[in-house]
């Protein structure tokens, strides 16, 4: 017969310090500057770096929410 019944278990909660979301994760994305007029091609080129902005933004986003999701997962 076993006496597993009878033995009391403790819970204890162990807090687990935040990890902090990376500064260059929270900064601003700089947007180039836009001028008054400007000719076709430049207007590509900025088509251009107005897309690498996005993507960058997006990067940073997507980084921020892979880690709340590990933070929910610890929970």
């Amino acid at each position: 017969m076993s006496l597993a019944g009878c033995e009391s278990t403790r819970t204890e909660y162990v807090r687990v310090p935040v990890v902090p979301i990376p500064a260059e994760l929270l900064q601003d994305c700089p947007a180039p500057e836009i001028p008054y007029q400007m000719p076709y091609g430049k207007s590509v080129e900025l088509n251009e770096e107005l897309l690498t902005v996005i993507e960058k933004c997006n990067a940073d986003k997507l980084s921020i929410r892979q880690i709340e999701a590990q933070r929910q997962e610890r929970k």
